[in-house]
């Protein structure tokens, strides 16, 4: 199943961009996989190293859900046109919603963040979630609900990441809507910080706010 899932990624087109799927190999558990993807450009030249490695969880029964566990690169090279920044070219929204929509409602994804400085600072300034970059790009690919593992609770939990759920149903969502206003709202009502890290985050909480009230006006 596992694999079926992930079979879907090949060959996906982003922006100006398709995915390609590196190696494989047997995960953990039974329902897991180990990926990796490329990014593929226009000229059918594949980037150097993945954009994307971590590992895919088909889910077990009713009881596991689906989830995916992420290592990310910001900026990936081809030979021939050199460094590609994703979030410059727009592709990495596209890459986090194609790997979002592996998981179903009440699925989550886990990103590590420790060598990406901007979400890991936030983080650690109290910048919620939704307002650093990982967390962002994890909103606006459909997750409501967030967990910073900034610290590794036993042997497995492995580097930091951040974890970003899919609503179960609507009931679900709109309760993680209305924590996630209040928490954005507190955090702009006090952060008046004007180093560039903290107006960038209060940029992106402002973004999110907006979206909050399209899907819940009053």
């Amino acid at each position: 199943m596992s694999e079926t899932s992930l079979s879907g990624l090949n060959g996906k087109k982003l922006d100006g961009y398709s995915i390609k799927m590196g190696k494989t190999s047997g995960g953990r558990y039974l329902e897991a996989v180990n990926f990796e993807l490329y990014l593929v450009d226009q000229k059918g030249e594949s980037c150097d190293n993945p954009v994307i490695w971590g590992t895919f969880f088909g889910g077990r029964g009713e009881v596991y859900k689906p989830w995916v566990e992420v290592y990310f690169k910001e900026e990936v090279t081809f030979k021939s046109s050199g460094t590609l920044k994703l979030a410059e070219a727009g592709v990495d929204g596209a890459l986090f919603r194609a790997l979002v929509e592996l998981i179903p409602p009440g699925g989550h994804i886990m990103v590590v963040y420790l060598n990406h400085e901007n979400t890991r600072k936030g983080l650690e300034r109290g910048v919620p979630a939704p307002a650093t970059p990982i967390g962002y790009l994890l909103w606006k690919s459909g997750c409501t609900w967030f967990k910073d593992w900034y610290f590794a609770e036993g042997f497995r939990e492995g580097d930091v990441k951040l974890q970003g759920d899919k609503p179960l149903n609507e009931e679900n969502m709109r309760k993680n809507l209305l924590e996630m206003r209040k928490e954005l709202d507190e955090f702009l009502k006090k952060e008046k910080g004007k180093e560039k890290l903290l107006l960038d985050a209060r940029k992106r909480a402002e973004d999110v706010l907006k979206d909050i009230k399209r899907e819940i006006p009053s």
